[in-house]
């Protein structure tokens, strides 16, 4: 009995992830045939195809940026932002094509050069300024 529930179960799920919708991943726009410059992933709902993420890519193939899209292709969530060497230069969150929350911004060689906080597109809150060896170069309230 317990082996049956078992395979049921695993039945169910494998019909369940085979069922959900992946993206379609579209190259919009090209280096070369072979190295793309700009990628997007669509799903598709009420018949109609909606932009869900985007990548960009500089023209070596390392990433430029990536992040997500809100249903009125607005930037929705976490967006990262490389430097040419592949290492982060900033991290970030939107809402609804707005700036939200922690904004962290890195020097080429990934220590941290400034932090703070956004509301509705604003800064807010405290802000954290550094030089390059990481000390702390300025402190400041929005």
């Amino acid at each position: 009995m317990n082996r049956i529930f078992v395979s049921i179960l695993a039945m169910l799920a494998f019909i369940m992830s085979a069922c959900e919708q992946k993206p379609e991943r579209v190259v919009e726009k090209a280096w070369t045939p072979e190295q793309p410059k700009l990628v997007a992933y669509y799903l598709e709902k009420d018949g109609k195809k909606i932009k869900q993420r985007e990548e960009k890519f500089y023209e070596d193939g390392v990433l430029e940026y990536e992040g997500g899209l809100d249903e009125q292709g607005k930037r929705h969530g976490e967006w990262r932002y490389y430097y040419k060497t592949g290492t982060l230069w900033s991290l970030g969150v939107y809402q609804n094509g707005l700036m939200e929350g922690k904004k962290e911004v890195y020097w080429p060689d990934g220590k941290k050069r400034y932090e703070g906080y956004f509301s509705n597109d604003k800064k807010s809150g405290h802000w954290t300024f550094y030089n390059m060896d990481g000390s702390i170069l300025q402190e400041r309230d929005f």
